[in-house]
């Protein structure tokens, strides 16, 4: 393990982060450690810099000595300092490169760049697919019981990330991120915190909870009436994020993300405190009654999950990215 992966691997304590940040970070529920404890960390004022640490100064014995000494403060104080919010990793959407593409390019070197990007990506997901089986962590493959034919076409499985079929070794995976998300479109309809708390994490978190209270006057009913294509998981990384000296207790040590793109046609009502329709109704929908379909809206949306393997916790949304513009998604 060298000093790179150490620093890139404990970045909840990195870019200067205040050592006493590990003393005030206060103890929860470990359904509610993403989600709330992280909420009041992300609003604290940083530190002045010379009244913090940079890690990458220090040797690797002694950034894994002051691991260690971080982990024995946080069991004497009741604080898990793996559960601390971690920056995003470095999942990405990639962006169509044909000149004939909707994609604009001020060079072809710009445009080259890309097309090394979108490669870059599609290596580092299959890496990461790896160290996922390697862990026996893709829900629903037991790569243990496969037998020998099934060892025989791993490699094709493991290349396989991004695939919409219903065969593939990521399906399980897509089937419960799509869950999760239409879970989280209910409870933000419904101003449901608890439940927003359990399926979000910071900073999507924050973007939820302004939403909430912006809206809180009104009455809301979202429905997703189709998929207009398959949920599509177009990047993934797994890192260890439990580098603890004793492996953990549940699950193991990997943190996950995932880069969703979700294609589908939705409908969200709103209705005010008197029951008054506030949204466009649907062409055609009757204009006297207690409930008045929305007009559909078809969305691209793309979301970043993110899973400790080392937490009974689900797979909970951490951001939402947007594309670039002049640039078009590849497909």
């Amino acid at each position: 393990m060298n000093l790179a992966v150490v620093s890139r691997k404990i970045s909840c304590l990195r870019h200067n982060t205040s050592l006493s940040l590990l003393s005030r970070v206060v103890p929860v529920d470990v359904h509610a450690i993403q989600a709330r404890a992280a909420h009041s960390t992300a609003t604290r004022k940083r530190r002045p810099a010379n009244d913090s640490i940079d890690l990458d100064s220090y040797s690797e014995e002694a950034q894994l000595k002051f691991i260690r000494r971080a982990q024995i403060v946080g069991q004497n104080q009741g604080i898990d300092i793996w559960a601390h919010p971690v920056d995003t990793l470095d999942v990405a959407i990639p962006y169509a490169t044909a000149p004939w593409s909707r994609s604009k390019f001020s060079s072809v070197k710009e445009r080259l760049s890309q097309w090394l990007s979108n490669q870059k990506n599609k290596g580092k997901s299959l890496f990461s697919m790896m160290r996922l089986v390697s862990y026996d962590s893709l829900p629903g493959i037991d790569t243990q019981s496969m037998g020998f034919m099934g060892t025989l076409r791993m490699p094709l499985h493991l290349c396989t990330s991004s695939s919409t079929k219903s065969t593939s070794w990521i399906a399980p995976l897509r089937k419960i991120l799509l869950e999760n998300y239409i879970s989280m479109q209910h409870a933000l309809a419904k101003h449901d915190k608890e439940e927003l708390s359990r399926l979000t994490q910071p900073p999507f978190y924050q973007e939820v909870e302004k939403l909430v209270k912006k809206g809180k006057a009104n009455n809301y009913i979202w429905t997703l009436h189709r998929e207009v294509s398959p949920a599509k998981i177009i990047s993934i990384r797994s890192t260890e994020g439990h580098l603890g000296p004793v492996p953990p207790p549940y699950g193991n040590r990997l943190l996950v993300n995932a880069l969703v793109r979700f294609e589908t046609e939705q409908s969200l009502e709103v209705y005010d405190a008197q029951g008054n329709a506030l949204h466009t109704p649907e062409p055609g929908a009757p204009k006297k009654s207690r409930r008045i379909p929305a007009e559909k809206r078809q969305l691209t949306e793309y979301y970043v999950f993110e899973k400790r393997m080392y937490y009974n916790t689900p797979w909970q949304i951490k951001e939402r990215l947007y594309p670039k513009l002049g640039k078009q998604p590849a497909l």
